[in-house]
Formats: structure tokens, sequence, C-alpha cells
């Protein structure tokens, strides 16, 4: 069974791939509601990312330390 933290880290990866397959969405698009809401997206995503390397960080340092 794969541990939280490599879990955490494929979640975290995907964020960012899903983030930069949005912005080249995003540059090629008009002015519309779906870029407005793909921007907001983005901008949630960005504010998502530290709080789950933080996450990561403590799961590995909990592995370190044998309390896993």
């Amino acid at each position: 069974m794969e541990d939280k933290a490599k879990r955490i880290k494929k979640s975290i990866e995907a964020t960012i791939v899903n983030a930069i397959e949005t912005e080249k969405q995003i540059s090629g698009m008009d002015q519309s509601k779906q870029k407005s809401d793909l921007i907001s997206k983005n901008e949630r995503r960005a504010e998502a990312i530290p709080s789950m390397i933080r996450e990561y960080k403590e799961e590995e340092a909990k592995k370190e330390l044998g309390l896993e």
C-alpha cells in the first residue's frame, strides 16, 4: 500500500500539471465566463499548493522519526 507522503506528492505534482495545462488553455481564450472560471480555479490551486507541501514535509518527517 502506498504511503500518505507519496499520495500527497502525486497530488502536488498533478495539481501543478493541471495548473500549467489550464494556463495554456487560458492564454488562447478571449475574455469569457469560462476563462474567468479557469483563472479562479488556478488561483485556488496556487493557494492550495503551499499547504500540500507542508503536509508532505510533515509526513516525511514522521516517517524519518519512525512515527508512522
